[in-house]
Order: structure tokens, then C-alpha cells, then sequence
């Protein structure tokens, strides 16, 4: 499959990132003051560019509505599995053993997939656009929306393949990291999480660029062994960022949990379901805060440190640098309107009915 090979094209440079820090006894730490020094010390050209630029502000705006719509649209699933189902999985969990529902989990990662791969195409599209306004600015050309989204477009297979393996690499990060009683992450996989991270910190604005995976991840790894320190700083900076902005998402939870009820007013039998219709609310303020106050200076960095290790070079006009953009923007169009069709009209196409009969076969071959 196309997607598994250029995954494996990219985890490649996760190697190779690896053992550039191994070799120069770098640790890609969250919990370090001289990372995040680092960050702040890359935020003045990010803050002129936006203030000058305005639309970067539109497309980070963007980015938040596009993820609270993704959380949303997510939610719906856990009302559709039948509460039963719930009640099962947490009395196993009570003790302490596997809950057997093997079926429902299938359609809850196949959900949870779908989602993450719609959602990354117009994440993708605004990340460029982002990325294009340094590359137009480093030309000395005034940047506006049309001309970023232009340049934003060219590669949108690639730009979309990437986004949505980093997007499930990052989900499945964040839901391991989870609380729970058989917790197997260990300090290796953080370690090859933000090994992955790091390597591919050139990536996206390769892609924007014109370049293919192998060349962008080549020009990354150059940064790493280049400036070393810049790079962890940046990377490591805005993730402890995310964790301080995610850990008082979590306390302002427990907050509007105590605030709303345990239901909080929704009134629905799924408990599960209210919990994660609760939760809306603070991960749309955190996401909000970060898409907009602080994802664009990251972009920014590190669009202006691909630069200066490699300088954009606008493609000649004869060029066709698009790699079938225009199909690629039907297939997620066409992808799209099936999945709303499916979040719309689940009921009457038989949606509600099959999962409810895959959650009795698992009853069935748990009480075999």
C-alpha cells in the first residue's frame, strides 16, 4: 500500500534522528527550561511575521474549528455502541481483566482512524498555508491568502499522508499516556515517539517546498546534525507547551465536571458518551489556545529553520509540481460526503443496527 510505504520512507529518519542524539548524548526532554529558552528565543521573527501577516492568524483560527468539528463528529460513535457494552468494559476493568470486546474495539479504532484521516487533509492544507507565508516573505513577496494557499496545494497527497500518519502517531501517543491499571508504555516508546518527532521536523516544509519524502527528510536530518540544539529546542519547547497547556486542560475538567454534573445535562443512558459530549468544552479551549496562540510561531520556526538550511526556490512556471492535488482534493471531497452520510443517516442505513449486533456476538463469545 502506498500509505505503509511511505510511512516506512519516513521512520527511516526516525532511525537516523535516534542515533544522531544517541551519538551526541542529546535527550529530547520535555521537562527542560533550556528547550523551552530556546523556543522563546525563535519567537520574535514568528510574532513580526504574524503581525504583518495576518492571514497566518486565519488559518491557525481555522485549524481549531477543523479539530473541535473532528472531536465532535468522533464523540458520535461512543453513543451509537450500547451502553450495555460499557458497563461490561468497565466491570472488567474493576477486575482486572481483558473485557473481550473485540468486535466493537474494530469499530471504534476503524472510526477513530477515519476521522483522524478526513480531519488531516484540511490540517494539512492550513499547515502549509502557514509555512507558505514565510517561504513568500523569504522572497520578499507580500503574502495573501490565495497566493499561501497556491503554494499550500501542491503536493496535497503528500502533505495529507503525512499529516494524517503524524496525527495518529500523536493520538495514539496521547492515549497510551493515559491513566489505567496495565499501563505498558514505557520510557522507550516516548523516546522513539519524539525521535519520530524530531526526524521529521523538516518534513512539511519540504513538501510545501516541492520536495518528495526522501529528499525533505534528508534536509531534515541536516538540520538536526547542523544545529542541534536549535532544533531540540524548538521541537521540545512547544511539546512542553502542549503538556502545560494539557495538564490545566485536565484540572479545568475536573473543574467543569464538578460545575456541569455527571451528566452535565445531556441526559443521555451512554455515560461514556456524556463524559466525552462534557469534555468538548475543555479540549476546544485548549486546542483553541495552542492552534492559535502557539502552533503558528512552531510552524514558523521551523519553516524558517528549513530556509536557511535550504532556501526556497519558487518552481518555474512550466513546472508540475501539483502530484495530482486536484484528484487527490476529489478523494477526500468524495471520502468526506460518505462520511457525513454515515454521521447523518447512520440510523437509517443500518449503522445503529450493526454494531449493536457485533456487540451481541462479543456477549455471545464471552459467555462461551
Amino acid at each position: 500500500m502506498g500509505i505503509k510505504n511511505d510511512y516506512n520512507d519516513l521512520k527511516q529518519f526516525r532511525g537516523e534522528a535516534q542515533q544522531i542524539m544517541t551519538a551526541q548524548g542529546l535527550k529530547p526532554s520535555v521537562l527542560s527550561m533550556t528547550n523551552l529558552g530556546t523556543f522563546f528565543q525563535e519567537i520574535g521573527y514568528a510574532f513580526a511575521l504574524i503581525m504583518r501577516e495576518k492571514e497566518i492568524l486565519f488559518f491557525a483560527v481555522m485549524q481549531w474549528v477543523v479539530i473541535s468539528i473532528a472531536y465532535s463528529m468522533w464523540t458520535q460513535i461512543l453513543d451509537v455502541i450500547p451502553d450495555s457494552v460499557w458497563q461490561a468494559v468497565a466491570k472488567a476493568s474493576e477486575e482486572d481483566r481483558d473485557s473481550g470486546f473485540q468486535l466493537i474495539g474494530m469499530v471504534l479504532l476503524g472510526w477513530s482512524f477515519i476521522v483522524v484521516v478526513l480531519a488531516s487533509y484540511p490540517l494539512a492544507l492550513l499547515n502549509a498555508a502557514i509555512i507558505a507565508v514565510h517561504f513568500l516573505n523569504s522572497r520578499g513577496v507580500e503574502s495573501t491568502i490565495p497566493k499561501a494557499i497556491a503554494i499550500a496545494s501542491r503536493q496535497m497527497g503528500r502533505q495529507w499522508t503525512f499529516t494524517a500518519i503524524d496525527a495518529w502517531i500523536t493520538v495514539w501517543a496521547i492515549l497510551d499516556r493515559m491513566p489505567r491499571k496495565r499501563n505498558n508504555r514505557k520510557l522507550t516508546d516516548e523516546l522513539l515517539y519524539y525521535a519520530w518527532k524530531i526526524g521529521t521536523f523538516g518534513i512539511m516544509p519540504g513538501l510545501v517546498a516541492g520536495k518528495g519524502f526522501i529528499e525533505a527528510g534528508k534536509t531534515s536530518i541536516m538540520m538536526l546534525k547542523d544545529q542541534p540544539g536549535r532544533v531540540l529546542g524548538v521541537r521540545m519547547g512547544y511539546s512542553l507547551i502542549a503538556w502545560i497547556v494539557g495538564i490545566t486542560a485536565y484540572i479545568g475538567a475536573i473543574y467543569w465536571f464538578c460545575v456541569a454534573g455527571d451528566d452535565g445535562g445531556i441526559q443521555k443512558a451512554n455515560a461514556l458518551f456524556n463524559f466525552y459530549t462534557l469534555m468538548i468544552l475543555p479540549i476546544a479551549l485548549s486546542v483553541g489556545f495552542l492552534a492559535v496562540f502557539i502552533r503558528p510561531f512552531f510552524m514558523i520556526m521551523l519553516a524558517r529553520l528549513y530556509t536557511e538550511q535550504s532556501p526556497y526556490i519558487e518552481p518555474a512556471k512550466d513546472s508540475h509540481p501539483h502530484e495530482g492535488s486536484n484528484f487527490v482534493t476529489a478523494i477526500f471531497v468524495l471520502s468526506l460526503m460518505a462520511f457525513l452520510g454515515v454521521f447523518l443517516f447512520g440510523e437509517q442505513l443500518g449503522l445503529h443496527a450493526w454494531v449493536e449486533s457485533l456487540a451481541a456476538r462479543d456477549f455471545a463469545r464471552g459467555a462461551g
